[in-house]
């Protein structure tokens, strides 16, 4: 028992310094949750603060505010020159919790009143203990703050009298040229042989009324669309279809790899595509050349609501075109006439509209009677002789060019539904 004296001692202080060893280390990580916790809690009170910048812009924009004294240059946005304003419009202290807002029309600091069918692109900043969080959007005055591509809440319905709405010259080339409908037009010129316009049946003169060519901005913002999917890598080889549901909204930055991780360098897109009915694919088109290729088949839905495709960039069409289908681009487009496809035993409705020019080289408005468009440039549109059939109606803010053999008027389009266009158009 003598040897054993004092055993008792030594096991409590081993069991001690055990213990302490376990707290030292421990000490770092309860500190760096700690301090996890109270940058989480930070970023979040950020977010907050620029989510309620946000909605105070959006409310005084509805309330056709115009008093704007508590919103904040956009150059001073950028350089992060902020007014960090309280409730009471006095500054607050920069550590604290604030927000800085920004709101833009056509390019230019908000002044005076907003006004109904306008975009603007609005610019959040919220900070709290020097973490910021930025919300930048393009709002539609009518919109709520919503967003989405193909809702109700961004898109309105489109309604033109004539056959062709131009704001310049419209020329007639082909001298075998049909022309079934009313053309309206700031000039016009004749060298088909035909005299279309000197015998009064289809010449309007100026179009009273006000063009909506230029889609706005938002559109072409990733962020703008409700519930988007953003692809990296496509589920398809390039002989497979590439299929939306309905209603699905996919993002895809291009060139995109392949499931089995290779990566398509070149500029044609060589899927088919399939979309449901009110679905959306949103392609940013390449960087280097700024222009896609498309070259595999586009189906949409053979009624109702169409497949949306939107480009930020330009676009060549060559593939086939089936059911009902929008394209939105933010540059030109040129439907090829290489292959058009056959019509389907359905209608098939084409709604077109770009910013930059549309060239149309291919038929649409078979004897079938089976096929309608809207073609909508905020430049100008060409119909090439290649496309012997047009059918539908055109409006351009520039020229319109018709080398097309039989061109007449519907407005079977505009008038279905789902064939609306975005707000804010001007």
């Amino acid at each position: 028992m003598k040897d054993q004296r004092g055993s008792v001692t030594v096991i409590a202080v081993v069991m001690l310094l055990f213990l302490m060893i376990i707290a030292v280390a421990w000490l770092p990580m309860l500190t760096t949750e700690k301090t996890a916790a109270a940058s989480d809690y930070r970023e979040q009170q950020a977010w907050y603060a620029a989510e309620a910048g946000y909605k105070r812009a959006v409310a005084a924009l509805e309330n056709k505010n115009n008093d704007w004294g508590w919103i904040t240059k956009d150059a001073d946005i950028q350089t992060s020159n902020f007014l960090h304003l309280g409730l009471d419009r006095g500054k607050v202290d920069q550590e604290k919790i604030w927000y800085a807002v920004g709101i833009m029309k056509d390019a230019l600091d908000l002044s005076g009143t907003s006004e109904d069918n306008v975009a603007y692109q609005i610019t959040s900043v919220g900070s709290c203990q020097g973490i910021r969080k930025v919300i930048r959007k393009v709002y539609t005055l009518g919109d709520n703050g919503e967003s989405g591509g193909g809702g109700s809440g961004g898109e309105e319905t489109l309604d033109l009298p004539g056959l062709v709405q131009a704001g310049g010259t419209v020329t007639v080339k082909n001298s075998n040229n049909t022309i079934l409908g009313d053309i309206y037009g700031s000039d016009k010129e004749d060298q088909s042989g035909d005299k279309h316009f000197n015998n009064g049946n289809n010449w309007q003169g100026n179009y009273t009324g006000t063009l909506k060519t230029k889609l706005p901005d938002n559109i072409f913002d990733k962020s703008f669309y409700k519930d988007i999917k953003t692809l990296d890598v496509l589920p398809v080889n390039n002989n497979e279809p590439f299929i939306l549901g309905e209603k699905e909204q996919i993002y895809i930055d291009w060139p995109i790899g392949f499931y089995k991780d290779e990566w398509n360098q070149g500029k044609k897109w060589e899927y088919q595509i399939r979309g449901g009915q009110g679905s959306v694919l949103f392609i940013n088109c390449p960087k280097n050349n700024n222009s896609i290729d498309l070259t595999n088949g586009i189906i949409g839905p053979s009624s109702g609501e169409p497949l949306t495709l939107v480009f930020n960039g330009d676009v060549i069409i060559r593939t086939p075109l089936q059911g009902n289908i929008r394209i939105f681009v933010k540059g030109s487009v040129k439907l090829d006439s290489s292959n058009s496809g056959n019509p389907t035993s359905s209608e098939e409705l084409l709604m077109v509209m770009a910013n930059g020019d549309i060239d149309m080289a291919r038929p649409w408005g078979l004897a079938s009677g089976k096929r309608y468009a809207f073609l909508s440039s905020n430049a100008n549109v060409v119909l090439e002789n290649s496309c012997n059939n047009f059918c539908g109606q055109i409006q351009a803010q520039g020229d319109v060019t018709i080398w097309s053999s039989v061109i007449e008027y519907s407005n079977k389009v505009l008038k279905s539904a789902g064939f609306t266009v975005p707000k804010g158009m001007n």
